[in-house]
């Protein structure tokens, strides 16, 4: 555990790009009427929750958030909130359980970079800068179906679009410029593992490791490459064993 904690504090604080994928929701829902909602320490804070509709549909709506205080090389509060939705498939038998979600969402961050179209006004050189996106996802998951631990495999897709970014270089004094954006959206691969296990009566742990690797060349802002997670989760269903 003292491995995970590092490596989350050392994920969380190694850098500061713009774009910080949120944590893989992974319901792994065995019939209607579960409900999940976890709390979730990743890249910043994150608040999950998840339904199953009927015994096929279930829907989810997710929620993260930064704040990060930086002195070097340029005093400013680094911050990020993102908030999805989305609903999905999902089917379940004794051995194993297969979903797939689709979602929209939209946020907001700011961080420090460079980017080239502040570069008349400003030069070019590093700044910080606040950027607006949308962000459109296709989340597949395969997973085991068991009493105790469980593990699932999530390859999600996303499209990332920038729509606005607003800079004054940091300087009060300056007016605050902003850009509206004519790029296209930008793909990413996504794939994570994430792990559940019991914890008391219907509270799970898990965790999760996630990759973000970039699909579309020439990107013009920075990323989170790797994220490491750790959660506790309200699992109605399970403490439910599904009859066949």
């Amino acid at each position: 555990m003292r491995f995970f904690t590092l490596l989350l504090v050392l994920v969380a604080a190694g850098c500061s790009p713009l774009y910080i994928p949120t944590t893989r929701n992974v319901p792994l829902f065995r019939e209607q009427g579960e409900f999940q909602a976890s709390v979730i320490a990743s890249t910043g804070a994150e608040v999950q929750t998840a339904l199953a509709v009927t015994d096929n549909i279930a829907v989810m709506v997710n929620g993260s958030w930064l704040r990060q205080k930086i002195s070097e090389p340029d005093s400013y509060t680094r911050s990020h909130t993102f908030v999805e939705g989305g609903i999905g498939y999902y089917k379940a038998n004794r051995r194993s359980r297969v979903e797939i979600f689709a979602g929209y969402g939209l946020g907001k961050g700011t961080s420090y970079a460079q980017y080239y179209f502040f570069s008349q006004r400003f030069g070019q050189k590093d700044l910080v800068a606040s950027g607006s996106y949308s962000r459109i996802f296709i989340q597949p998951s395969f997973g085991q179906n068991n009493r105790r631990f469980n593990l699932a495999f999530t390859p999600r897709i996303s499209m990332v679009d920038f729509s606005e970014f607003s800079s004054n270089d940091n300087n009060p004094a300056l007016t605050t410029e902003t850009v509206k954006l004519n790029e296209k959206p930008r793909l990413f691969i996504e794939p994570a593992l994430t792990g559940k296990f019991p914890l008391v009566g219907n509270l799970q742990g898990m965790f999760q490791l996630g990759l973000n690797v970039k699909a579309s060349a020439d990107l013009y802002f920075d990323y989170v490459p790797v994220q490491f997670a750790l959660g506790i989760q309200l699992n109605t269903g399970s403490l439910r064993t599904r009859v066949y």
